[in-house]
C-alpha cells in the first residue's frame, strides 16, 4: 500500500514537464540531481530541530527571559471542585448564564463565586509571560539564522537578480547543495512547527476566548 501511494504521490504528471520522466533526472556523468525522496529527509531534520528547540527554550530562552524582567502573573488557585471541573473539562468552559445558575445551586455556591471559580480555572489555563517570551524568541532566532544564511547562498545566484532565470533548462537542473540543505532546513523547520502545534501558545484567532 505504501508503495502504491508513493507512485500516485510523485506521479511524473504531478512533477514534471509533458514527455519528462524521472528517469531522465537519475544521477550521471558526476552530476546531481533533486530527487523525491529527499523530501524525507526533512522528517529526521524536524525532530533534531524540535530537540533543539526545547533545548534553547530551557537554558538560552528562560535564564534570559528572567534576566530581562519578564515577570508572569501570579494567579490565584481555585477550591476543588468537582461538579465544574468535569462540566469545565467536557462541556464549556465559558457556560451561560442559566446554566451557571444551575451550576450554583448543585454546588451551594452563589452565582458570582461560581463566575469567579471559572474565570480563574481560565486563567490557569492560559499560557505564562516566560512561555510565550521562550516561543517567541526561538522563532527570532531561527528566522534571522534563515534570513542571514539564506541570503548569503542566495546572493550569489544568478537568478535572485533574474527570477526568468529560475526556469532555465528545467527541469534537468542540477542539485545545488547548499540551497539543498537551506529548503531542507526550512521544511524541517515547518514541519517541527507542526508536531509542536498542540503544545504552542495559541494566537488570537485561533479559538474563541472568554474574558
Amino acid at each position: 500500500m505504501s508503495f502504491s501511494l508513493s507512485e500516485w504521490l510523485w506521479q511524473e504528471t504531478y512533477w514534471l514537464p509533458p514527455n519528462v520522466t524521472w528517469a531522465e533526472l537519475e544521477d550521471r556523468d558526476g552530476l546531481v540531481f533533486a530527487h523525491p525522496h529527499h523530501v524525507l529527509a526533512a522528517f529526521p531534520v524536524a525532530l533534531v530541530l524540535v530537540a533543539v528547540r526545547i533545548v534553547f527554550e530551557r537554558f538560552v530562552a528562560l535564564p534570559l527571559s528572567r534576566w530581562m524582567g519578564v515577570q508572569d502573573p501570579i494567579r490565584r488557585k481555585i477550591k476543588p471542585n468537582p461538579v465544574l471541573e468535569k462540566y469545565f473539562l467536557r462541556m464549556k468552559q465559558c457556560p451561560e448564564e442559566t446554566q451557571m445558575v444551575l451550576l450554583a445551586s448543585q454546588c451551594g455556591l452563589t452565582l458570582r463565586q461560581t463566575q469567579r471559580w471559572f474565570r480563574r480555572r481560565r486563567n490557569q489555563d492560559r499560557p505564562s509571560l516566560s512561555k510565550k517570551f521562550c516561543e517567541a524568541c526561538w522563532r527570532f532566532v531561527f528566522y534571522l539564522c534563515s534570513f542571514v544564511g539564506g541570503t548569503s547562498i542566495l546572493y550569489h545566484e544568478s537568478w535572485l537578480w533574474s527570477p526568468s532565470l529560475c526556469w532555465e533548462n528545467y527541469p534537468h537542473q542540477t542539485l545545488n547543495l547548499s540551497l539543498y540543505w537551506w529548503y531542507l532546513l526550512e521544511l524541517g523547520f515547518y514541519l517541527s512547527l507542526l508536531i509542536t502545534l498542540p503544545f504552542d501558545v495559541k494566537r488570537k484567532g485561533h479559538l474563541h476566548v472568554c474574558v
